[in-house]
């Protein structure tokens, strides 16, 4: 049986951030620093990115090598792994930007988010003060003026998702040492990576991150044409920092403030949950043109067939229980924590069969059209699918 057969489960690899949460030994070790992210399935390559390894089957090679190696194959190989919609993508968009969505698993203390400046006015003016120097890491000192200027969004909740388009000026804090904010996250997979999504968790404790801004398709394209001279390798970072407040060099403020698209800022999703046969159902978080994220409940020893709703490969992360994922004649346990990559070949004929009662997170590249029919089909109405599908900005 062929790897696009088969179902394949993840190792997440843990980045370590000056805004991460603290976790015991390492945080008495370092005091400076934490566990900021898990990066769940990734493809990327180049410095301080990371491609999942493969633990299931033993393959003793990462998720980005496994896709090399079926494009290097040929079209119709890369396209059983990631799927017609996935490999539609990759032709469509070989250099990539970053839009992302954040949806909020927990949230204590003080926690937000930043949605970026509105008018050319506030542009200018925030400009003024990040040249200055007069926007500090001290979240709860910022003057009302500056939280204006940044839209800044609190107090955040469990459960409330956002999209972030390319060009949003944002960032994301947690306050205070009893604080912390833990963020299920989906983004393009930029650059060139062979993956048109990239899942990971992002955890935040006693501080913000970088006020910072990502770049949009065509940007990276003009740059890796060489028709943008910039000084900076979008395709490899697209994280453009403006500040980060002293902790690190390396700070772009010109080029981040360049990137700012006003038509952007965060966009709050209203989720649409409809019921799956055999006592399932499913709520779908995001959904924009990149990438649809869902969530899967499951009381125990229930069994739900999958319809094969977009085209494209399927990243399931346990978050609760344990579960069998099975498709053709591949089965893969998963247990809380662990992620499974399900080719695209194989989504017609994806059933999960519930050990205990759980919940999943499914990523996919989506088909819209299809995703709003499947919806309405199960009861959404037209107000709910538009608000899911074309969110309102959040400030």
């Amino acid at each position: 049986m062929g790897v696009a057969s088969d179902i394949l489960k993840l190792e997440p690899d843990a980045v370590i951030k000056p805004w991460g949460l603290r976790h015991g030994e390492l945080w008495q070790a370092r005091r400076t620093a934490g566990v900021g992210e898990l990066w769940l399935a990734s493809a990327q390559t180049g410095p301080d990115n990371f491609a999942s390894r493969i633990v299931e089957p033993p393959l003793g090679i990462t998720l980005a090598e496994l896709l090399g190696q079926a494009a290097a194959e040929g079209e119709d190989e890369l396209g059983r792994l990631i799927g017609p919609r996935g490999l539609a993508v990759l032709k469509a968009s070989p250099h990539r930007g970053k839009t992302e969505a954040w949806v909020v698993r927990e949230a204590q203390g003080r926690a937000g988010f930043v949605s970026g400046p509105r008018t050319f006015d506030q542009l200018a003016r925030l400009e003024e003060l990040v040249l200055e120097k007069a926007i500090g890491p001290d979240v709860t000192a910022w003057s009302a003026e500056v939280r204006d200027l940044l839209g800044v969004i609190e107090p955040v909740r469990g459960g409330e998702a956002f999209v972030v388009p390319c060009g949003t000026l944002h960032t994301m804090f947690a306050v205070g040492q009893e604080s912390a904010l833990v963020i299920d996250e989906v983004q393009q997979g930029y650059g060139r990576s062979l993956l048109p999504t990239l899942s990971k968790i992002l955890m935040v404790q006693g501080s913000l991150l970088s006020l910072q801004v990502h770049p949009c398709d065509e940007t990276v394209r003009q740059a890796a044409a060489g028709e943008l001279k910039l000084g900076h390798d979008l395709e490899a970072n697209p994280t453009v920092r403006v500040t980060d407040f002293g902790r690190r060099p390396g700070e772009e403020p010109g080029l981040g403030l360049s990137l700012v698209r006003l038509d952007g800022g965060l966009r709050r999703v209203t989720p649409v949950e409809v019921a799956l046969a055999g006592g399932a159902r499913v709520g779908v978080l995001v959904a924009c043109a990149h990438f649809v994220k869902s969530r899967l409940v499951l009381p125990p020893k229930a069994v739900c067939e999958l319809r094969p709703l977009h085209g494209s490969y399927r990243v399931l992360h346990c978050v609760r229980g344990s579960v069998r994922i099975e498709a053709d004649r591949s089965s893969r346990r998963v247990s809380a924590g662990e992620t499974a990559f399900v080719p695209g070949r194989l989504e017609s004929g994806l059933r999960l069969r519930a050990e205990t009662d759980c919940e999943l997170l499914d990523d996919a590249v989506p088909d819209l059209a299809g995703l709003a029919e499947f919806l309405k089909e199960a009861g959404a109405s037209l107000g709910q699918i538009e608000a899911l599908l074309r969110p309102p900005r959040a400030v």
